[in-house]
């Protein structure tokens, strides 16, 4: 996936070009992340109609609740997260350029 579909997933998943597999994930995590109290075992129907089985549904829940945890702790803690400089050999490796990662993942370099 090109960098700039990665920054439309972050910002806004559903401008991204994605399948509906990876659409339906989205959705999932969304409202289990922003409504949990209303994820309903339809929800899960969907992820399994989409073609997840019951680890990859499990290991989708525990990703994006283990994710949700620790932005509420750091949130507690009055953490800021800190952009990480990746090195040049894992930039390269992804066929990423330095400009693009800082240009397009970060909201506050826009």
């Amino acid at each position: 996936m090109a960098v700039e579909e990665v920054a439309k997933v972050i910002s806004n998943w559903r401008e991204a070009d994605l399948d509906d597999q990876e659409k339906a994930m989205m959705a999932f995590t969304e409202k289990f992340t922003l409504t949990p109290n209303q994820v309903s075992d339809e929800d899960i129907d969907r992820l399994r109609q989409a073609g997840f089985d019951e680890s990859q549904i499990l290991a989708i829940g525990l990703g994006a609740g283990y994710r949700n945890w620790v932005d509420r702790i750091a949130d507690l803690l009055g953490v800021e997260e800190e952009k990480f400089d990746f090195p040049e050999e894992i930039l390269r490796a992804f066929g990423v350029t330095r400009e693009q990662l800082q240009t397009s993942l970060y909201e506050d370099d826009k």
